[in-house]
């Protein structure tokens, strides 16, 4: 019984894109801030993919502030789905746009999303709760720490909402991603202004009179509504999203080892210790990646440069240690020369991609990833036309394109 359900319910979908986007004015200046442009494709595009990969094949646009940028973009039809537009005069709300765009939906229950973020989860096991639990209204929340920029919603033991909270600083919650799936005879049969919010006059009012369940997946969350985040997408959605075996990681040694407590280099294999959770990582990024190559910067100390078998033992016991964890290396290369000879293979100089590239034709740098936690490195990466990721916790993030805490959480966002 579920099952037919699920197939007859998943077909539709309303996006909500009539919003000013004010927020984001600055970045998206003459366009809705769903249409703003993710590498060269708007960002609706990447939200109605993953809802088509879902199951979804119908969708009703709620359209408002210059909904003809979308209308002439999308006309009737996406990738053989149907499109139809509910427009909205007026600001209506979130609620009121809801209202307006659900006189256009033919099935029993319908999603509803936002036009500026997306949630990759489960959205068939999100319905399939739905109709088990006869839900009004399913929501999907996500686990996160350091709450600050979103309400958060508490559940009771059975994953009925319990209470909605205002924004506020919290060290973890669960947040509203703005996913939800709707019984359209139960909203349909309220007694609705034409123009509310959906958050403040409908979820919070009909709290206790309605069943509001609560489906909470850790999958990817990004909304676009603020110029930090916009720059975010570029990269999360507009390339990493296109990796696959035919790019390439060039990653530097220190991603992988401890810092030394002296800030010195690790000159010997007795001071190597390795990062289990980076090497971990390495392991999930050769199933991403179709090759990864370290590079190293090894001036060695003193007046003269290391001697190239002091530092072997310490290769030979990293590419063992990737191997041992199931990860795999496509090879190292080092730069052992001082700074001040000035060799084309130190750091921002691109000689060991070039040399990378000499040695095996399937690298196109085009198509490349640099990680590294200096700026030569990402200097490096730009110089050599790769993209530049920089990583490290408490970075100052604002002065680079992009940034991350570790090389596990970039594994982890790639896995989604």
């Amino acid at each position: 019984m579920a099952s037919t359900a699920l197939t007859i319910a998943i077909m539709e979908a309303i996006i909500l894109a009539g919003g000013l986007g004010t927020r984001l004015r600055s970045e998206v200046k003459d366009l809705p801030k769903s249409m703003a442009s993710i590498n060269s494709r708007p960002f609706m595009e990447y939200l109605l993919d993953q809802l088509i990969s879902e199951g979804v094949t119908r969708f009703i646009f709620s359209v408002g502030y210059k909904a003809e940028f979308i209308q002439n973009h999308f006309q009737d039809k996406y990738r053989d789905c149907e499109v139809l537009y509910a427009t909205e005069f007026t600001q209506l709300g979130t609620g009121g746009a809801i209202k307006n765009a659900m006189r256009l939906v033919s099935g029993q229950n319908v999603i509803v999303v936002n036009g500026d973020s997306i949630f990759i989860s489960d959205l068939k096991s999100q319905l399939d709760v739905h109709i088990r639990s006869n839900a009004d209204v399913t929501l999907a929340l996500k686990p996160m720490k350091n709450v600050e920029r979103y309400g958060t919603v508490e559940l009771n033991v059975h994953n009925r909402v319990t209470r909605f909270n205002e924004k506020k600083p919290l060290k973890e919650g669960l947040i509203n991603t703005g996913t939800y799936i709707f019984n359209v005879d139960t909203f349909q049969s309220l007694n609705l202004p034409d123009k509310f919010s959906i958050e403040e006059e409908f979820f919070k009012t009909h709290l206790n009179q309605l069943d509001f369940i609560g489906f909470s997946s850790s999958g990817y969350f990004l909304d676009i509504g603020i110029p930090e985040d916009f720059n975010r997408a570029q990269y999360e959605l507009g390339v990493f999203s296109k990796i696959d075996l035919s790019w390439t990681l060039f990653l530097d040694k220190d991603n992988l080892i401890k810092k030394r407590q002296n800030g010195d280099s690790v000159n010997n294999l007795g001071e190597l210790e390795l990062m289990p959770s980076a090497i971990k990582a390495v392991a999930d990024l050769s199933k991403i990646f179709g090759r990864i190559v370290i590079v190293i910067s090894q001036q060695g100390t003193g007046q003269k440069p290391m001697e190239t078998n002091g530092l072997d033992p310490i290769h030979e016991h990293l590419l063992q240690q990737v191997k041992n964890n199931g990860g795999q290396t496509e090879a190292i290369y080092k730069a052992p020369q001082l700074l001040l000879e000035k060799p084309i293979t130190r750091m921002p100089k691109i000689g060991r991609a070039l040399q990378a590239k000499a040695d095996n034709k399937e690298i196109e740098l085009s198509k490349s990833i640099m990680i590294g936690n200096s700026l030569r490195d990402i200097e490096h990466a730009e110089q050599a036309g790769m993209i530049a990721v920089l990583i490290g916790e408490g970075v100052p993030r604002e002065q680079y394109k992009y940034s991350i805490d570790s090389l596990l959480a970039f594994a982890e966002l790639l896995r989604r």
